[in-house]
């Protein structure tokens, strides 16, 4: 993951990897990138107090993957805000336009969707790659969904005693309890996704670094528990120790 290419608003647009073939670069089609000013937003100019920053924008657009045989076409919309950049050793200052996305879609991959998710695991990440630029809190909320479909992967009960005496329908902290049964050393993770997840459902909140952070936390727990990279590099050691460093013949 690049955290420099999720962040809020951006000088120009990042070239996001096309969500379709995952190879190719999205990149704006000519003539497709265009940003047009408020009416009110121009009235303003005549102020007394006009600032930069006060000027409203908005642009639209449409990027296309790189790859020829692909050519996936993504569409992209948002503001404009002014931002005043400051050059401290050269002390001086830029007022520059910023492209501040509120809707991409089909939504760049935050992180890589493994070919080993169930189909219900990789509809809902991608969805919380499209909220994303939408509403945070929903974002939060979407990750939350993919653990507990992360759970039914797994077959991780749903009714069971957990720390009660009876028997009772388990919620998604149990379960969490229950899968490290089955694959430890992974709860405190899903635990965090779980939590941010409820923060954003109840509180209506969620912040950029943040989702980040859980993004970056589930892309490692995911290269193990359905990738098995540690699992499979092992075997790859093994063999080379069994081998000698020589060649299979």
């Amino acid at each position: 993951m690049r955290p420099d290419q999720w962040q809020r608003a951006f000088l120009s647009l990042p070239k996001w990897t096309c969500p379709k073939c995952e190879s190719g670069s999205l990149v704006p089609i000519p003539g497709f990138l265009k940003d047009h000013e408020t009416q009110y937003s121009i009235a303003n100019h005549t102020h007394q107090d006009f600032e930069p920053d006060w000027i409203t924008s908005r642009f639209v657009g449409m990027l296309k993957c790189d790859i020829p045989h692909c050519g996936e076409i993504v569409t992209v919309a948002g503001d404009r805000p002014v931002v005043l950049y400051e050059d401290y050793e050269e002390e001086t200052q830029n007022w520059e336009s910023n492209f501040q996305p509120c809707f991409i879609r089909p939504a760049p991959h935050i992180i890589k969707v493994s070919k080993n998710l169930s189909d219900n695991c990789a509809s809902h990440l991608k969805k919380a790659f499209e909220l994303y630029w939408v509403d945070k809190a929903a974002t939060a909320n979407r990750l939350r969904i993919f653990v507990e479909q992360l759970m039914d992967q797994f077959h991780v009960p749903t009714e069971g005693k957990g720390n009660k005496k009876k028997k009772h329908k388990l919620d998604l902290s149990e379960r969490i309890e229950e899968f490290d049964q089955i694959k430890p050393g992974h709860k405190d993770a899903l635990h965090a996704l779980r939590i941010v997840g409820n923060f954003g459902s109840h509180e209506g909140e969620g912040e950029t670094q943040t989702l980040l952070d859980c993004f970056e936390i589930l892309e490692d727990a995911l290269a193990e528990l359905v990738d098995e990279k540690k699992a499979k590099l092992k075997v790859k050691i093994q063999s080379l120790i069994k081998s000698k460093g020589k060649p299979d013949s």
